[in-house]
């Protein structure tokens, strides 16, 4: 089963201090992956948002797979960087 970005969120039905730690989290997760350099983010957001295929995207963008992969593991490692004050 593969885990959903909604399932990481606190419920926003737990009530007034949850909904604002969810929207807390949502808003640094829209500001770390637009602080993202193009190339990471374009790969990170067609992967994990757009739900493309690595095989997909190099045919779409002419850059090998190995080269997608590698700037997505980067977006990832900025990522749990600029979120690691959330990480319980």
């Amino acid at each position: 089963e593969q885990l959903e970005f909604e399932d990481l969120l606190p419920s926003s039905d737990d009530g007034p201090d949850a909904a604002l730690e969810r929207q807390a989290l949502i808003d640094a997760l829209a500001e770390a992956v637009a602080a993202l350099p193009a190339e990471q983010r374009d790969v990170f957001v067609g992967h994990e948002i757009d739900g493309k295929s690595f095989k997909d995207m190099a045919a779409e963008t002419g850059v090998g797979i190995n080269t997608l992969l590698s700037r997505k593991r980067y977006a990832v490692l900025q990522l749990r960087k600029a979120l690691a004050r959330y990480q319980s």
